[in-house]
């Protein structure tokens, strides 16, 4: 382990972003200078969340002849800046890009082609969802997979004892989870689902929370190219029912609660079970009674269906116009390099709390270590869906996410609530 301050990292992780934007640049000072006095090639990664800054250490302490500086800053702010930045050739070398946003980068030209680069390295380690959703667009590769985060829940071992139930059996189906909560809030002083769905920081939740759900029993959210929204059809009505179940029998917390991830109270062992993203590292740091106590599933399914996930988090992507210079392009090339190598995707399991792009980064000590965490981790890598390749992802969430409140709290019908979201995200994919 790198010498790291690991709790100050970890705590950060608990206030990552919300997904929605789903899942995920700034100015380069440092980075546009020509080296230090040392000589090293100076470079920055630009990323989100202060837990990526221990990339800035784990790559420095392998390299004397570049250095790396990592610029965080809150997604609103860094692709706000990015692209007046690349503009005015004062980009981040290297940049954490949210993959949902790859789609609009290329469109407006922002991003350097990274083939040959992806070439070199191999790419037939990757699972398989990430390919070629977190990489390609237009027929050229623009990223590469970085840092990946996906959607299982957490369930409290020692509260399905009480419960009665069989903690080395979690729930499967959408039915077997209504029962499982059920026996919970029968038999324990626990709510059994941390759940937010309906609440004003929500937006992104329907992808990441909703939408593995539909891609189960077989739903889509769009058709094969993108030009109609499929989210009115019966997959969609039957995750819609199931969560609007889980609130009128009273199974989950308050669908509007404002606590994003909707971990607090798991944590504070109010509830048994929480949707949650990749990142739990910090639950050991914060909770260790729960940790101690904790595992992972994936999402129930439908009967006869497949359980799946959301499959968010960055690519890593080189601003266009790096290349004229051609010792930072190199440098920045070589950050790549390392990011998808054994101590690079051991950073961002080990000291971050993500999952890494490579099934190889899965194969560690520290993961055998922690397999009652990262089985369904890894099942949810091999099985989860990357989100909606297209530049308009982002306002097309708003009107699934009002949708999804409007049905769970009573308001409207779920069909019609349903019809009218594909209604507006249809002429959002027809402008």
């Amino acid at each position: 382990m790198r010498n790291i301050n690991r709790r100050r990292l970890l705590e950060g992780i608990a206030t990552a972003g919300t997904v929605g934007l789903a899942g995920c640049l700034g100015g380069n000072s440092s980075g546009s200078s020509d080296g230090s006095s040392s000589g090293a090639v100076q470079i920055t990664l630009r990323e989100r969340d202060d837990p990526m800054a221990a990339y800035e250490p784990g790559f420095n302490e392998a390299h004397e002849d570049i250095e790396v500086t990592a610029s965080i800053q809150p997604p609103e702010e860094k692709y706000r800046s990015l692209i007046s930045e690349i503009n005015a050739g004062k980009a981040p070398e290297v940049v954490g890009l949210d993959v949902i946003y790859l789609p609009r980068f290329v469109q407006l030209g922002a991003l350097s082609d990274l083939g040959s680069l992806y070439n070199d390295l191999g790419h037939d380690d990757y699972f398989d969802p990430l390919t070629p959703d977190f990489t390609t667009w237009n027929d050229t590769v623009h990223a590469l997979p970085f840092w990946i985060d996906c959607s299982v829940y957490l369930y409290n071992k020692a509260h399905f004892e009480e419960a009665g139930l069989d903690p080395e059996s979690p729930p499967e189906t959408f039915q077997e989870f209504i029962d499982a909560s059920k026996a919970i809030r029968d038999n324990t002083d626990y709510t059994p689902l941390s759940l937010n769905l309906a609440g004003s920081n929500s937006l992104g939740l329907e992808l990441f929370f909703f939408m593995p759900h539909v891609w189960a029993g077989g739903g889509k959210l769009f058709n094969e190219d993108m030009t109609e929204c499929l989210i009115d059809q019966q997959p969609a009505i039957d995750a819609v029912n199931f969560f609007k179940t889980m609130v009128e029998e009273d199974l989950c917390t308050d669908p509007t609660s404002n606590d994003t991830w909707t971990l607090q109270s798991f944590m504070n062992q109010e509830t048994s079970m929480a949707y949650s993203a990749g990142f739990v590292s910090h639950i050991k740091e914060q909770s260790p009674e729960v940790w101690d106590n904790m595992a992972t599933a994936m999402f129930p399914k439908p009967e006869g269906g497949t359980q799946s996930s959301f499959l968010g988090g960055n690519s890593v992507v080189i601003p266009n116009g790096i290349a004229e210079n051609e010792e930072k392009f190199s440098a920045a090339k070589e950050f790549i390099r390392w990011s998808q190598s054994e101590d690079g995707m051991r950073t961002t399991v080990e000291d971050i709390g993500y999952l890494p792009p490579r099934q190889s980064g899965l194969e560690t000590d520290y993961v055998e270590e922690n397999s009652h965490l990262y089985d369904a981790f890894t099942r949810a890598m091999e099985q989860g869906h990357a989100p909606p390749m297209h530049p308009k992802t982002i306002e097309m969430q708003d009107p699934l996410n009002n949708a999804l409140a409007r049905a769970l709290l009573g308001e409207q019908e779920v069909e019609a609530a349903l019809s009218e979201a594909k209604s507006k995200i249809d002429k959002i994919l027809q402008a």
